[in-house]
């Protein structure tokens, strides 16, 4: 067994991952960092210099009615002007283009893609970004969606997929593989499915893969692991309201899960030796003024054909802020980090012997940002949050609540059914939820969905029967 490295004070490493918000949208008006000037604009149309120009704000509200693309073939777009242009460094002016595009040609929707958050607006990430540090130049490992980019965060690699799809089989090595080998626990918590469970060779431990909820009880018995990964709810289930901020989703229930999770931890016994990461997956297709840097090693010399892409580019900047007692207030680090980041940096603080791919093997690390010698003693106890007390009371209890163990004792009163329709990852988690289904050796139409309620019902009845196997 490799124990932690006697030089750091951190024993414990717990990471949230959200989704689909770019750094400049959350973060780019807060004074620390290298913040939005107000004159950041993008052209109607790339292509041509005087179409009108649509300059940045900061009145973004909770809700994105209309959800930005992020496929690959959108994301160059997005960074580039148009497909096939590929430049050393991109002039991150098709933001609203692409979004005009997922809008039918409605320019009025496509300029809402430049409204990026007053920082008051979400008090519980901005104040973190205050009182710790936050990095203002980390990345996404890939210019394309979800799945991705949380791939990298667990292996350093996508295996060489460019898309959301189950039809692959992902078998890659990830750190959880590298914490096993070596003798240190982990966890992943998740709010509705883990897409995390797509990696099956983890299904011989799915012991390890546990509802949000256990994450109080195992902080309360002392039990919480080296490394912990946090998923949200993906996908609105009645009173339990999805808490990823993936458009449409209410930002602000994803402010109370940022802020349970800290209050959570920062009143446990665990507070003076640990390290919380919060972050996202990718931007989202929403507007970023910093365009990748350079080139980044092939993890793993895989490459997709269609469309062609060989990995060595990275995607766009997202918000990340490391958070804990050993960490001064009001840093801000410009080193460029991506998704890789994490293993590596996990590999470090526990002497782990091995990268996992060529891509967290060059990654930097970001432990240099833990740099006191004692504990801080002002951090704040709890984080503020928006909305009315009791909307913010009543959504941050029903994350102590085993929604899935209320519907299987049928305690769940059919009401609040979300009738949105399913966007591109949902319907993903639709396929993933389908596998575990195969698995356990039963069958469902999943042709017949198609709102987020109807999507719900199948998540929770499949990983029900699969985990009940």
């Amino acid at each position: 067994m490799i124990e932690a490295d006697k030089r750091s004070p951190i024993e414990h490493v717990i990471v949230l991952m959200l989704e689909n918000r770019s750094y400049d949208h959350m973060l780019g008006y807060l004074p620390n960092g290298h913040g939005l000037t107000g004159n950041e604009f993008n052209l109607v149309d790339p292509s041509n210099p005087t179409s009108e120009r649509i300059t940045v704000s900061n009145t973004a509200g909770y809700i994105t009615a209309v959800d930005p693309l992020h496929d690959f073939s959108s994301v160059e777009k997005q960074l580039f002007g148009q497909i096939g242009q590929v430049v050393n460094s991109a002039p991150m002016n098709g933001f609203v283009a692409s979004y005009i595009e997922k809008a039918k040609g409605d320019v009025e929707i496509g300029r809402k893609i430049m409204e990026c958050f007053d920082p008051g607006k979400i008090p519980a990430l901005t104040t973190l970004a205050r009182e710790f540090c936050v990095c203002d130049r980390w990345f996404s490992a890939v210019p394309g969606p979800t799945w991705l980019n949380r791939f990298y965060a667990h292996s350093a690699t996508c295996d060489g997929m460019i898309v959301d799809t189950v039809k692959h089989k992902y078998r890659m090595k990830t750190i959880y593989d590298s914490l096993n080998e070596n003798g240190l626990s982990w966890n992943i918590y998740y709010g509705d499915i883990p897409q995390s469970i797509i990696l099956e060779h983890h299904w011989k431990t799915l012991d390890h893969f546990k509802r949000f909820d256990k994450f109080y009880t195992d902080l309360e018995k002392g039990n919480l692991a080296a490394y912990t990964f946090i998923e949200p709810r993906y996908v609105s289930f009645h009173e339990w309201k999805a808490n990823d901020q993936h458009p449409p989703h209410d930002v602000k229930l994803g402010e109370y899960l940022i802020a349970e999770v800290y209050d959570t931890l920062r009143n446990s016994q665990f507070w003076e030796k640990s390290l919380l990461v919060v972050l996202y997956d990718e931007h989202g297709g929403f507007f970023d003024r910093v365009p990748p840097p350079g080139s980044v090693p092939s993890p793993d010399g895989k490459k997709s054909k269609n469309p062609p892409f060989d990995f060595t580019r990275l995607g766009v900047r997202i918000p990340a802020i490391l958070v804990s007692p050993f960490v001064e207030k009001g840093q801000v680090d410009s080193t460029i980090y991506e998704h890789s980041s994490l293993p590596a940096t996990v590999k470090t603080f526990f002497n782990l012997p091995k990268s996992l791919t060529a891509r967290d093997k060059a990654a930097n690390t970001f432990e240099k940002n833990l740099s006191r010698s004692i504990p801080r003693n002002d951090t704040p106890l709890t984080l503020p949050v928006p909305g009315e007390p009791n909307e913010a009371s009543r959504h941050r209890a029903l994350l102590r609540a085993d929604s899935l163990e209320k519907w299987r004792q049928g305690e769940v009163e059919q009401t609040e059914i979300s009738q949105e329709p399913l966007s591109f990852f949902q319907e993903a988690l639709i396929e993933l939820a389908n596998l575990l289904n195969k698995k356990a050796r039963r069958t469902a139409n999943i042709d017949e969905i198609k709102t987020e309620h109807e999507a719900a019902l199948h998540i929770q009845d499949s990983l029900t029967h699969f985990l009940d196997r």
